[in-house]
């Protein structure tokens, strides 16, 4: 599972600094955009005010004559041929003087309030036709030149054709939208951007982008992203073909022993005699999730050569207390269970304490616990090694040599330890046949057994003869395919449950 969520992560790692990027230069390009609509509003907005500007060099001569009947022409002229602008008057102490409007009117309803500033938003509710206006006022000695710009025309100013950008116009406390009346600029949104203009009091704000926005995003980068999926998931691939390739034999049993892929199975013990169940020995299998279940024979001994054999005997030991204690109620009284043991575990340190562990964790105390210590490799005997076999011992566990006979010195073993059963190696006894002569050498390893005083457990019996002849010389305990293959926990339940007996075959 690692080794998959590894490259998904990187996969999406990629992708999501991709995306951080992408958005990120569009987020910047979005804003530079809106930055430079701002100010090609401002252009709009001053070329309206240099119409302004030259309507009022026009208006000045009439400051100081009466405006009679040409003075309005003139102005009336003037605001004519200027497309932006409305109206044109003076005003002087609080009285229009002269107006391009007949009759020195204006379409202002209370000129005696208008503030003395250069640049002003009138909201509608001042204005005759209910339209808010734009004032651009110059001093002229004592009185003022005052023109009049449409807001229709500082709307179109602002209609800079950028998506999802809004410009508004704000002069001293005002606002003035694209749409709507002229409003205080008091309690608008934070994320407001804005560009000052340099020859007048005024500024032209805006909403700022988002930081991140999908729907931009897509719009404006939907072939880069599917190339940033399609580069993420590549590398994600790449990334999980480099750490699932061929990987060294003892790299590949850690992970199986870290991941439980290496799980027990158990090989019956049957009472030769009585034709019942007595116990089971633990076995190891590797449950491959490609290979399915691989033979011990395949991983055990690079388990023992790399030190692997310690955490893999540990993780057996946990998986049979659990299996044992679940069906408890199913076992036999002194029912036995059997797991070998390695030179290497058993010299370990904390050996006496992980079994007596082993041991207390089951719900029956009455199984018969066997520490099976294999011939297979030598077993330095010194005094630490027969003191730990000794306490164990003395704590309940049986002490078993398995595969007897194929081995190092199985002579001095039994010599030098207290060895409760010995295991009789298949080997031994697949050589019995209907032959005379074929039973030699087992009838001596049973003879040396007796004379110990050492019970005996018989492996491989895989036919009625041998079982006959086992049966002959009294050997009780039996293992082989004449009655059980290893089987799994869930086959074991199965067979415990039938009650087998020996005159079964079961495949």
């Amino acid at each position: 599972m690692r080794n998959a969520l590894i490259p998904i992560a990187a996969a999406l790692a990629i992708l999501i600094l991709g995306v951080f990027i992408v958005n990120t230069q569009i987020w910047y390009t979005t804003r530079a955009d809106s930055f430079s609509g701002a100010r090609y509003a401002i252009k709009n907005i001053n070329a309206i005010f240099a119409e302004a500007r030259h309507a009022t060099r026009l208006a000045v001569p009439l400051v100081d004559i009466e405006c009679g009947m040409e003075g309005e022409y003139r102005l009336g002229t003037e605001a004519a041929l200027q497309p932006h602008i409305r109206t044109i008057f003076i005003l002087k102490d609080k009285t229009v003087t002269c107006s391009n409007l007949p009759g020195n009117r204006m379409l202002l309803r209370d000129v005696t309030t208008l503030p003395d500033r250069q640049l002003l938003l009138v909201p509608a509710s001042s204005t005759v036709n209910g339209l808010p206006v734009l004032i651009f006022q110059t001093r002229q000695a004592e009185s003022r030149i005052v023109v009049t710009i449409s807001d229709s025309h500082l709307r179109d100013a602002l209609d800079i054709p950028l998506k999802d950008v809004v410009y508004s116009l704000k002069v001293g406390n005002a606002i003035l939208g694209m749409t709507g009346d002229v409003l205080p600029a008091g309690n608008r949104q934070t994320h407001i951007l804005h560009v000052r203009a340099d020859d007048y009091p005024y500024s032209i704000e805006f909403n700022a982008p988002p930081l991140f926005s999908l729907h931009r995003l897509l719009a404006r980068s939907a072939w880069v992203l599917l190339f940033l999926v399609l580069i993420a998931g590549m590398a994600g691939y790449i990334l999980y073909k480099y750490l699932n390739k061929s990987t060294s034999p003892d790299e590949a049993l850690r992970r199986a022993i870290a991941r439980n892929e290496i799980v027990p199975f158990y090989q019956p013990v049957m009472n030769g005699q009585e034709g019942t169940l007595r116990g089971v020995e633990v076995l190891a299998r590797w449950k491959h999730p490609r290979a399915g279940y691989i033979s011990p024979g395949s991983f055990i001994p690079v388990a023992e050569k790399s030190g692997l054999i310690v955490p893999l005997t540990r993780s057996l030991m946990e998986q049979t207390v659990t299996h044992m204690n679940a069906i408890s109620s199913k076992l036999p009284e002194g029912f036995h269970i059997g797991i070998n043991f390695s030179a290497s575990h058993i010299s370990s340190q904390n050996f006496v304490e992980e079994c007596l562990t082993f041991k207390n964790s089951f719900n029956r105390s009455d199984l018969n616990l066997v520490l099976e210590v294999t011939e297979r490799e030598p077993l330095d005997i010194d005094e630490h090694l027969v003191q730990t076999l000794n306490h164990l011992h003395e704590n309940g566990f049986a002490i078993a040599l398995d595969d007897f006979g194929t081995g190092y010195s199985g002579l001095s073993y039994l010599h030098d330890l207290h060895i409760d059963y010995i295991k009789i190696d298949q080997s031994f006894v697949g050589r019995v046949n209907g032959h005379k002569d074929s039973t030699r050498i087992l009838d001596s390893v049973l003879d040396l057994a007796r004379s110990l005083n050492i019970s005996i457990v018989a492996e491989g019996v895989e036919t009625q003869e041998q079982l006959d002849y086992l049966n002959r010389n009294d050997i009780t305990f039996l293992q082989g395919y004449y009655f059980f293959r290893p089987v799994p926990f869930t086959e074991l339940i199965k067979i415990l449950l039938s009650k087998p007996k020996v005159k079964v075959r079961v495949e």
